[in-house]
């Protein structure tokens, strides 16, 4: 059975940039909820001046924006002002990630908002809070929330992680906190404030190393593709490449005797328990290290999956586009856009029986300016007078 999909009905003001909104308000376009992303008038988000690019289009921005409606307004503009209070007299969701404090020079504060519209959900995302008027970039926060310093090789230096993860996560937290908003008003009949910092949710993270801070009161060690406690818990070099194995608990450890034909390592006191792994981690570690180096990955592949040891290939993003099951499950996918043509985008993980997600491409600045305003009364004098006026 088929359902309409979850947020349906649900309209979303989006007037965040970059990664962090976006990212958050692609996911609610997914599922439904109809998305009007606010723009500055000739430039839009900063993301679309971003490279790489094809055909003049930022093939980062596409993959943040799929599911929108693009509308163009000068928000220090009079009647551009005024556009967006007619929008937000019938919105859902308010969503900005302006440095803290622009919002209210603007005049688009939560209480002025919410006493235009009371059931308004209003999300603010920032880098540190709204106290803190410090803009904020992803690998600094990183730094800041802790993660860089247990991130990376032991005796190299602290490293970011290859994605925006504070970006991402923040995205994700604000998805939650959106659906909670939801839920509670259906029930009050009230929308509230809510507010998303990187920091915050970079720090709800650190469950793992932060457990053995408290253990010892001593900063953890990074441990590079390693496992603080679990071994051999990391990534391998084969002959022609890379794979990652998860020995993570006695029997395990056993498994891979078998795989690699070490009978009389399974009841060897210095390698017996997860304890005994990890006070010897070095010499376990250079025992495998050294095996895995005289086949190739696909030869460890099957051996390790045949006997049962957790294991995964290290690929590529070329692997991961070309990837026969990611495409099966909708995580790889192709879809029209009126200037880059067909183009690959990286589908919703969330997978419900009754629902199928259509994937629209991201729209071209303003593509939306006449249908929104329209909508709200604008007649076709209005919208070119609005065009003169430099409101949209």
């Amino acid at each position: 059975m088929k359902f309409e999909k979850p947020l349906k009905g649900l309209k979303v003001l989006d007037l965040t940039r970059v990664v962090v909104g976006p990212f958050c308000t692609m996911q609610l376009g997914d599922m439904g909820a109809e998305i009007i992303k606010v723009e500055s008038p000739g430039k839009g988000d900063d993301l679309r001046s971003t490279p790489p690019f094809i055909n003049g289009e930022s093939t980062y921005f596409f993959l943040l924006n799929r599911n929108k409606k693009s509308i163009t307004i000068n928000l220090k503009h009079p009647r551009g002002k005024e556009i967006l209070w007619k929008l937000i007299e019938d919105a859902d969701v308010f969503i900005e990630n302006f440095r803290p404090g622009v919002i209210g020079r603007l005049g688009f504060d939560y209480e002025n908002v919410s006493r235009a519209n009371p059931g308004i959900i209003y999300c603010s995302i920032s880098g540190y809070g709204q106290e803190n008027h410090q803009g904020a970039y992803d690998p600094i926060v990183q730094g800041e929330s802790g993660v860089t310093s247990v991130t990376g090789e032991p005796d190299g230096v602290p490293m970011k992680v290859g994605v925006p993860i504070g970006d991402l996560v923040s995205s994700l937290y604000a998805i939650q906190g959106i659906v909670y908003a939801y839920m509670m008003r259906s029930r009050t009949g009230r929308g509230q404030y809510m507010e998303i910092s990187l920091l915050d949710s970079l720090v709800s993270l650190l469950s793992l190393p932060a457990s053995v801070y408290l253990e010892k009161g001593e900063n953890p060690e990074r441990k590079g593709n390693a496992h603080p406690t679990f071994n051999p818990y990391t990534l391998f070099e084969t002959r022609d490449g890379f794979i990652n194995i998860a020995v993570a608990n006695d029997t395990l450890w056993h498994k891979l005797c078998d795989a690699m034909g070490w009978e009389n390592l399974k009841s060897d006191t210095r390698f017996a328990t997860i304890e005994a792994r990890f006070k010897n981690r070095h010499e376990v570690n250079a025992m495998v290290r050294e095996e895995f180096k005289k086949k190739p990955t696909s030869v460890w592949k099957e051996l390790l999956t045949r006997y049962e040891v957790p294991n995964g290939v290290v690929k590529t993003l070329k692997d991961i586009f070309t990837d026969e099951t990611l495409q099966k499950r909708g995580m790889i996918g192709s879809m029209n856009h009126p200037k880059l043509g067909l183009f690959q985008y990286i589908g919703n993980p969330v997978k419900m029986s009754g629902v199928t997600i259509d994937y629209l491409p991201p729209p071209l600045l303003g593509a939306h300016n006449d249908e929104i305003l329209t909508g709200l009364g604008y007649t076709r004098n209005d919208i070119e007078e609005l065009k003169k006026e430099k409101a949209i």
